[in-house]
């Protein structure tokens, strides 16, 4: 996203680095520590290290993550740290989220981010995700895992075409 007068920015997960994204886009590239931590093999490191001056690494702030996580456990969303901390980071700098993983791109369109796909389609609409049970086809929210009448693990669906929220 380009701010009014200012310089477009741009955050990367681990797999927009790995394509190299970082040495494509003009302006502001970010990431966050813990996705650089995702990078083992040296090949990749190697490539990193190409582009390395026109990355800047950043930790989100506190209150972003926070509010990243609430909004994951609003849309039934599973992130790992690390794909919580990359949207923080682009909510926080309101900038462009590079990724290719559908759960980062739902999350971060759901605060109206701008998310763009590296190598994938992307997706269209946000979407609320509901857990339920196989066989009692009852619904729960996302934090039940196991149905209480029959003891069946929940499964996932999407439950609806969620607004896109502020």
């Amino acid at each position: 996203m380009r701010p009014e007068g200012g310089v477009t920015k741009f955050v990367h997960d681990t797999g927009s680095l790995l394509a190299g994204m970082p040495s494509l886009m003009p302006g502001e590239n970010y990431t966050t520590p813990l996705n650089l931590k995702e990078v083992k093999d040296k090949d990749s490191k190697d490539a990193l290290k190409r582009y390395e001056a026109k990355l800047k690494v950043m930790e989100p702030d506190k209150a972003y993550v926070i509010k990243v996580k609430k909004r994951c456990e609003e849309l039934g969303e599973r992130l790992s740290e690390t794909d919580v901390a990359v949207v923080a980071l682009a909510l926080q700098l309101h900038a462009t989220l590079l990724s290719d993983d559908y759960g980062v791109l739902n999350v971060a369109k759901s605060f109206g981010l701008e998310a763009r796909s590296v190598r994938t389609k992307g997706i269209g609409g946000v979407i609320k995700w509901v857990n339920y049970c196989p066989f009692c086809r009852k619904e729960y929210p996302p934090w039940v895992k196991v149905c209480p009448d029959c003891g069946s693990v929940l499964r996932r669906r999407p439950s609806k075409l969620a607004s896109r929220e502020g």
